[in-house]
C-alpha cells in the first residue's frame, strides 16, 4: 500500500479528519509501511520509550502485554484495525513494563513519534482528541489492571493469613480539640507512632502521627493549633477481621506507619509496622525481599534452599509450631518458586549483554513434579521445561531456535549453582524433548494420548503436573485446557496410568497388615506413602478433569464436586501432614549435621507415638491406592 492509499484511508478516519490536507500530507510523507507476522512483538518492555514510535494498525490483531514484578504477564487489551499503537508511551521516558504483541499476521504504517507530536501542537482540536484518548485507555488499562490483580494474584500464603485482630494493640484516643503540642506529648510518653482523633472514644475522626507533628513545627501557628486543624481525616482503616498481609501491603508500599483496625465502625485497635514484628512469617518477607534484591547469580547462590540458613530456621520454628506440614512445604515452594524466576530475569539480562538481545517470542516457563503440586522439601532436583508461541512459521525460525537453546542451558545452568540440581532423567528446558512450541505441545500430549509406553508414561505423569511460573501464563493455560480435556476422555490412557501408580506398593504381611519392621530399618517417605497418595489424587483428577495441580487443592475440588467423600478428603490430608512433616524434620536434621539431605526416614529413630502416626498415614495411602485400583477395573478397557 503506498503512502497516497495511506492518505485515503486515514482522510475518512477520525480523528484524522481534523487534520488540514497538508497536515494529513505531511505526516503520510514521513511514514512507512511494514508489517510483522503472528506472535511478533510490536514493542517489547525492553525497548526505551524514546525509541519507539507509533504504529497505525491497518489490519491484523495485536495485544497488550503487561509484565508483573512475580514474572506472570497479563493481556490488558486488543488492538484492532484503526487503532495507534503506542500513543501511551509517547509522552514517557524510560523503559516500558509491556509489550505489544502481533496475534494475527500484522500490517501497519509507522508514524514517526515527534513529528506526530509536532503536528498535535498546531492543530488544537486534533491534539484534544488525542489527549482524551489517551485519559480514556488509561482509566480503563487501569480498571482492568486492578481486577485482573485482584482475580489472579493467588500467591499469598495460608502462612501470611494471620487475622488483624490478633495483632493490633489498644487504641488511644485524643479530642479533636487538643492542641497540637499535648499531642505531641502523648507520643512521646505512650512511645506509639500514632493517635486517633475521636470525640466519641469510637468513630474516627482522623489521626496524628509524627507526620502531622513534624508539618506542625515546620508552620506553628497561634491560630491553628487544634489536631483538628492538622489531622489526617482520611486516614486508610482496616477491618478488625481482615488478613494481616492487606494491612502489610499498605505499611511496606505506602509507607503508613498507624492504621486504625475498626469493627462496625468502631475503633477497637491499632496497627503499626511493630505489629508484625512478632509474626512469625516475618524473616519469610526477608528472604522473598533478599532474593527480590539479589542482582547476580552468585548472592542468589546464597539464597538457595540448601544454604539458606535463615529458610532453614523458619522452616524449623513452624513445624515446632504445630503447622500443616503441607503448608510449610507450600512455603519451602514458593521460596524456591522467586529464585527461579529471579534466575530467569538475570538470565535474560545475561543475554542481552552478550549481545544475544531480548527474547524474539512469547514464551512461558513451566516447571513440574513437586514443585508444581507446591510440595517440596529440601531434597528437589530440577524439573521443567518451556512453551514457546508458535514460531515455526516465523522466517528467523532457527535464529528463535538458537535463542532458545542457549537461553534455556543457562538457566539450568544457574538453577543447578544455586541448590537445584539437573534432572538425572534430563526433564529440563535446555533438552529439546522439553521446549517446544504451542502446537508441538498439542501435538506431543496427542502422541502420548495413542502411544504411551513406560517410558512415555512417565514423561506424560510428570508434565501433568506443570504449572506456569515466569512470562505468558496464557501459553500454558491453553495446554492446560487442551491436556485435562484430552486425559479426561481417554479411558485407555486413565487405565494406563493406574497400571503404573500399582508400581509403587506399600509393603504388607500376606494377611494384608501394614508393618513397619522393614530390614534396613528405613523407608523413603516419598516412594512409600506419598507417591501413593499423589498417584491415587491425580488418577480421579484426570477423571473428573480437574485443573488444579496442587494434591490438596485437587482433594477440595474432588470433595466439592462430590468426587470423595469430606472424611475421605480430611483423612487424606491428615495422612499427607503426617508424611511431610518426618520428611521435613529428617531433612531439618540432616542439614543442621551437615550430612546429604534424603527422603529416607530410619523407622526407629522415631518415638512410639510417632510411629503409629507414620503407620495410620501409610494405611491411609495403601487404602487410597486400593480404592482407585477397584474403581478403575470396573470400567477396564485395557
Amino acid at each position: 500500500m503506498a503512502n497516497t492509499e495511506l492518505i485515503h484511508l486515514l482522510k475518512d478516519y477520525y480523528p484524522f479528519t481534523l487534520l488540514t490536507e497538508y497536515q494529513l500530507q505531511d505526516m503520510t510523507d514521513k511514514a512507512n509501511q511494514t508489517t510483522f507476522s503472528k506472535n511478533e512483538f510490536l514493542l517489547h518492555e525492553d525497548e526505551t520509550a524514546e525509541n519507539l514510535d507509533l504504529y497505525f494498525l491497518v489490519s491484523g490483531l495485536a495485544k497488550n502485554i503487561l509484565h508483573q514484578r512475580n514474572g506472570k504477564q497479563i493481556s490488558l487489551r486488543y488492538y484492532y484495525p484503526g487503532d495507534i499503537i503506542g500513543l501511551m508511551v509517547m509522552f514517557t521516558s524510560g523503559e516500558l513494563n509491556f509489550s505489544v504483541q502481533a496475534l494475527e499476521d500484522c500490517t501497519v504504517f509507522k508514524l514517526n513519534k515527534s513529528h506526530f507530536f509536532e503536528i498535535m501542537t498546531r492543530n488544537n482540536e486534533f491534539s484534544k482528541v488525542i489527549w482524551e484518548s489517551i485519559g480514556e485507555r488509561t482509566k480503563s488499562l487501569y480498571d482492568e489492571m486492578k481486577n485482573k490483580t485482584l482475580d489472579e494474584d493467588d500467591e499469598n500464603l495460608e502462612l501470611l493469613r494471620t487475622r488483624v485482630n490478633t495483632m493490633m494493640t489498644p487504641p488511644i484516643f485524643i479530642s479533636s480539640l487538643t492542641t497540637m503540642s499535648e499531642a505531641a506529648s502523648i507520643l512521646q510518653q505512650n512511645d506509639v507512632s500514632g493517635l486517633v482523633v475521636s470525640d466519641d472514644s469510637a468513630k474516627v475522626n482522623g489521626v496524628i502521627t509524627n507526620d502531622e507533628i513534624l508539618n506542625y513545627v515546620k508552620q506553628p501557628s497561634s491560630y491553628l493549633n487544634k489536631v483538628k486543624d492538622w489531622m489526617n481525616s482520611t486516614p486508610f482503616t482496616v477491618h478488625a477481621n481482615s488478613f494481616s498481609f492487606e494491612a502489610l501491603s499498605f505499611i511496606k508500599n505506602k509507607a503508613l506507619d498507624f492504621i486504625p483496625v475498626v469493627h462496625n465502625q468502631t475503633v477497637i485497635g491499632v496497627l503499626s509496622s511493630r505489629s508484625f514484628l512478632n509474626l512469625e512469617d516475618s524473616n519469610y518477607l526477608d528472604i522473598t525481599f533478599n532474593v527480590q534484591n539479589s542482582h547476580n547469580i552468585s548472592s542468589l547462590i546464597k539464597q538457595g534452599p540448601l544454604e539458606n540458613v535463615t529458610l532453614q530456621s523458619f522452616v524449623q520454628d513452624l513445624v515446632d509450631k504445630d503447622s500443616y506440614a503441607y503448608e510449610v512445604a507450600e512455603a519451602i515452594t514458593n521460596h524456591n518458586d522467586n529464585l527461579h524466576r529471579q534466575i530467569i530475569k538475570l538470565t535474560v539480562n545475561e543475554m542481552k549483554n552478550e549481545g544475544y538481545g531480548t527474547p524474539p517470542i512469547n514464551y512461558c516457563f513451566i516447571i513440574m513434579g513437586s514443585q508444581a503440586r507446591h510440595e517440596q522439601g529440601f531434597h528437589t532436583d530440577q524439573d521443567n521445561g518451556l512453551i514457546l508461541n508458535d514460531f515455526e512459521h516465523l522466517p528467523n525460525k532457527s535464529a528463535i531456535e538458537n535463542y532458545f537453546q542457549i537461553f534455556t542451558r543457562k538457566i539450568n545452568h544457574h538453577l543447578s549453582l544455586s541448590g537445584f540440581p539437573k534432572c538425572t532423567g534430563g526433564i529440563m528446558a535446555q533438552e529439546v524433548k522439553w521446549r517446544k512450541s504451542l502446537t508441538q505441545w498439542k501435538e506431543e500430549i496427542q502422541t502420548w494420548k495413542t502411544e504411551l509406553d513406560a517410558q512415555e508414561i512417565q514423561n506424560f505423569t510428570m508434565f501433568y503436573d506443570f504449572r506456569p511460573i515466569y512470562g505468558d501464563f496464557s501459553l500454558a493455560e491453553e495446554i492446560r485446557m487442551y491436556l485435562t480435556d484430552k486425559a479426561k476422555r481417554s479411558k485407555t490412557l486413565q487405565q494406563l496410568l493406574m497400571k503404573d501408580a500399582l508400581r509403587f506398593k506399600i509393603p504388607t504381611h500376606p494377611f494384608g497388615i501394614l508393618s513397619l519392621k522393614q530390614k534396613t530399618k528405613k523407608i523413603n517417605i516419598k516412594k512409600t506413602g506419598l507417591t501413593q497418595i499423589i498417584y491415587s489424587i491425580r488418577i480421579n483428577a484426570i477423571k473428573y478433569g480437574v485443573h488444579e495441580v496442587s494434591t490438596i487443592k485437587r482433594l477440595d475440588v474432588l470433595k466439592k464436586i462430590h468426587a470423595m467423600h469430606p472424611r475421605d478428603v480430611e483423612n487424606a490430608k491428615t495422612a499427607l501432614h503426617y508424611l511431610h512433616y518426618y520428611r521435613l524434620q529428617q531433612n531439618l536434621n540432616q542439614l543442621e549435621n551437615n550430612q546429604e539431605v534424603s527422603n529416607e526416614i530410619n523407622i526407629m529413630e522415631l518415638s512410639k507415638e510417632d510411629r503409629i502416626k507414620l503407620k495410620e498415614a501409610l494405611q491411609i495411602a495403601h487404602r487410597m491406592q486400593q480404592v482407585t485400583k477397584i474403581s478403575f477395573n470396573r470400567n477396564r478397557v485395557v
